[in-house]
């Protein structure tokens, strides 16, 4: 769990965690803390001193990709959930995620997600409208999901699970790239080691707020993945017009 500076929102999602139908000891629960205050430290400290999870101080704070980079860089266990500290899990994520992951061909798998803001009683609509799995085995159709004339709607980036092994290979990549490497972009890197399967399940809700880092990173990322689209070649059924059109509304 990715943290930094909102206490009161990572106990919701500690606490959903914790809450997974499936035995405790199939999974480690791994705070990362890269606060600038010790809020989240003492919360942690006074609520879950017996709750058998591992705790990281980041001290000094890193930013925002030297985190998430740390964070991979310190995964060791087969499969690697990186969720955020402001969104919930649902009791059956692990239980529902981990066959779909161990199977042989997939490198990533994730779920649908519903919307909320402050209330969890009140959710207000699902990240993307599959009925059925959803598997991708290219970047292209991958990334054609995203971009914003895309009716399907998308995964929400936390609800990823991974194959760690090809984690790490997508992050070195991702490091070792000169030019903008979005998070979209990240995940459809794991097409080049198996597919990407999104399943319909609700298993985790995504909680929108004025701090959320994907809004203000939401025209950069799009532009980046219309840039590596036309960079691969579009498909040929793809008509350029509209789809610029589209883009530009």
């Amino acid at each position: 769990i990715l943290s930094r500076d909102r206490p009161k929102y990572l106990k919701q999602t500690v606490d959903s965690v914790l809450n997974q139908k499936i035995s405790r000891e199939k999974f480690e629960i791994i705070i990362s803390d890269n606060s600038d205050k010790d809020d989240v430290k003492e919360m942690i400290g006074q609520d879950y001193s017996n709750a058998n999870l591992k705790y990281i101080r980041r001290s000094p704070s890193v930013s925002l990709m030297k985190h998430f980079q740390l964070v991979i860089s310190e995964c060791d266990a087969t499969y690697a959930v990186l969720f955020h500290d402001d969104d919930i899990m649902h009791p059956n994520y692990i239980e529902t995620m981990l066959p779909n992951i161990q199977k042989k061909d997939v490198a990533a798998v994730c779920c649908n997600s519903y919307v909320f803001n402050n209330d969890i009683s009140r959710t207000t609509g699902e990240m993307h409208n599959y009925k059925s799995v959803k598997t991708f085995t290219n970047e292209n159709d991958f990334l054609g999901s995203y971009v914003p004339w895309s009716r399907g709607g998308i995964a929400p980036m936390p609800g990823y699970i991974y194959k760690t092994e090809f984690l790490k290979r997508v992050e070195l990549k991702r490091i070792s790239k000169e030019d903008n490497f979005s998070d979209t972009l990240m995940l459809s890197a794991f097409t080049e080691y198996g597919s990407i399967v999104w399943v319909p399940n609700f298993l985790m809700y995504y909680r929108v707020h004025a701090s959320n880092e994907h809004l203000k990173l939401y025209t950069v990322d799009n532009i980046a993945v219309l840039n590596r689209m036309f960079h691969n070649g579009l498909r040929k059924e793809t008509d350029l017009m509209p789809m610029r059109f589209n883009y530009l509304l």
